[in-house]
């Protein structure tokens, strides 16, 4: 694969992980909770989900994954079921939550449950190995080496995933930053719940396909 097909990957993948979703939310709440620092741990966990769904799909159990609907619909539901735990969650623990005292900066979350969640929520959606065992064969050249350019893909997969993940911590930790009144960020966060609850659902009433 030549280098203009690398970038048109790297930027297809970039493009997908902006798009706001269970795992910009999770990162996003961890950085407006307990700063940007922490939330490297977070984006650790949704590296290393993003990293296996990744080379699950490179090793072929994407398509049993998307070939079986009994074994995706039981993933894509509890997902969701998931999902909707967690958004729960995050809604009735807003206001012990948040926290506008700056010293107090990754001192209420152990540093395993930032990575555990990180990584929870990003395994809960069966759809990303169907989606990279959909992209990558239109990236593969038959003139090269398919284990070499898998490897190649599998780790721009783990660095957008990472640099993503770490852009809206950063982010929230910067919402963070503004000092906005603990109503507001209590408000925030409650949202970003609601929007977990949302992807649940979405993700439950969504095709299989």
């Amino acid at each position: 694969m030549d280098a203009p097909h690398w970038f048109i990957f790297l930027a297809t993948v970039l493009g997908v992980s902006l798009i706001p979703g269970p795992s910009t939310f999770i990162a996003f709440a961890h950085g407006a909770a307990y700063g940007w620092s922490r939330s490297v741990l977070t984006a650790f966990g949704n590296t290393t989900a993003s990293v296996l769904q990744a080379v699950l799909a490179s090793a072929g159990l994407g398509l049993v994954v998307t070939s079986s609907a009994t074994l995706f619909l039981a993933i894509k539901y509890a997902g969701a079921v998931y999902l909707i735990y967690v958004g729960i969650q995050l809604w009735r623990s807003a206001a012990r939550q948040v926290s506008l005292d700056g010293g107090q900066e990754g001192t209420r979350e152990p540093s395993h449950r930032l990575f555990t969640a990180g990584f929870t929520v990003a395994m809960s959606n069966p759809k990303a190995i169907a989606f990279f065992t959909a992209l990558f064969p239109q990236f593969l050249s038959v003139d090269g080496n398919s284990l070499e350019q898998l490897a190649g893909m599998v780790l721009l997969v783990g660095l957008s995933a990472f640099s993503v993940a770490l852009f809206y911590g950063c982010v929230g930790a910067w919402v963070r930053g503004l000092k906005l009144s603990r109503a507001i960020m209590t408000r925030i966060y409650k949202t970003t719940g609601g929007l977990f609850v949302a992807s649940g659902i979405g993700l439950a009433a969504s095709r299989s396909s």
